[in-house]
């Protein structure tokens, strides 16, 4: 600070300060726009009551890309019932209640494998064969269940994730 000669302090000036070197014209401090939770932005339709993605054969190759989109990074559990190929499957319903069933292709019987109530996504590896399905997945939301076995089909390569689901397959990884 220099001194006048009348003894005066003279403040030296700061751009965009006044003479108590308060910003001038500062910006007002923005309120930040909520972040949509991941999961909320799926697109589903009426009556759909949860997401499948197919991740790859005998290795979960997309696993990596979903969690990082839908669930921040976080670890999923993943349910092996066969080597085969390797689905992830949201619940729509967080309250959900899922199980998955280990299905017997010589008796043509289905036992359970694991339950949750918790609507959980999870990964399933699963379909050692091509021809028979190894798991059925049922999931009870709101009094109503829909079971389903996801599958590639040997007619075009389609995924197949069941008719109340949203396939959200990337196409990279499409069969």
């Amino acid at each position: 600070m220099a001194i006048a000669r009348n003894s005066t302090p003279i403040s030296r000036a700061v751009p965009g300060t006044d003479r108590n070197r308060t910003r001038l014209n500062a910006p007002a401090t923005a309120t930040p726009t909520p972040t949509p939770d991941p999961l909320s932005t799926l697109p589903y339709t009426d009556g759909q009551l949860y997401a499948a993605a197919y991740l790859g054969y005998q290795a979960p190759t997309d696993l990596d890309f979903f969690q990082q989109t839908y669930f921040g990074g976080r670890e999923l559990p993943v349910h092996h019932i066969s080597d085969g190929d390797f689905y992830l499957i949201i619940p729509r319903d967080p309250n959900a209640t899922v199980r998955l069933y280990k299905n017997d292709m010589v008796t043509d019987s289905k036992t359970l494998f694991y339950e949750q109530t918790n609507g959980d996504a999870f990964v399933i590896g699963c379909n050692v064969s091509d021809i028979f399905p190894d798991v059925t997945v049922s999931i009870t939301s709101g009094g109503e269940t829909v079971d389903f076995s996801p599958y590639i089909s040997l007619k075009d390569g389609s995924v197949q994730v069941g008719a109340r689901g949203l396939n959200i397959t990337r196409i990279s990884t499409a069969p």
